[in-house]
């Protein structure tokens, strides 16, 4: 093993760190990304469908990315019904006073896959990547 001079041995540290804090950020984002593409399956395989209509609503739903590295941030939602998807997961009373019941499909990919995904990143800022 070679020896470094103490003056050398900063600039290397701070490289190491630099590098190692370039992979932790790399793998996090690779592992957010994943995670919103398993959600959004989720979302669109356990959506309600109504057998009248070929526009599901599981079918409406998109991912998009704002930002970048350690600000960026992944948005799930439904591009053409935004304005029944709280009505179809929370339920809701219907005007002649008939109870229409939950179906929730947002909430259970939410709490499939989140804790994996925290639990990853976990072991991605000790481990390095």
């Amino acid at each position: 093993m070679e020896s470094l001079e103490l003056t050398a041995l900063t600039p290397e540290i701070e490289k190491a760190v630099k590098s190692y804090s370039k992979d932790v950020e790399v793998a996090i984002l690779q592992r957010l990304d994943e995670t919103a593409d398993l959600i959004l399956d989720y979302i669109k395989e356990h959506a309600p469908r109504t057998p009248w209509t070929h526009e599901h609503l599981g079918d409406s739903f998109i991912k998009e990315s704002y930002g970048e590295g350690i600000n960026k941030t992944i948005v799930i939602y439904s591009k053409t019904k935004g304005s029944i998807v709280h009505l179809v997961e929370l339920g809701f009373k219907h005007r002649s006073g008939k109870l229409v019941s939950a179906r929730p499909f947002l909430r259970p990919a939410y709490d499939e896959f989140t804790p994996k995904m925290l639990d990853d990143i976990r072991k991605i800022i000790n481990g390095g990547g």
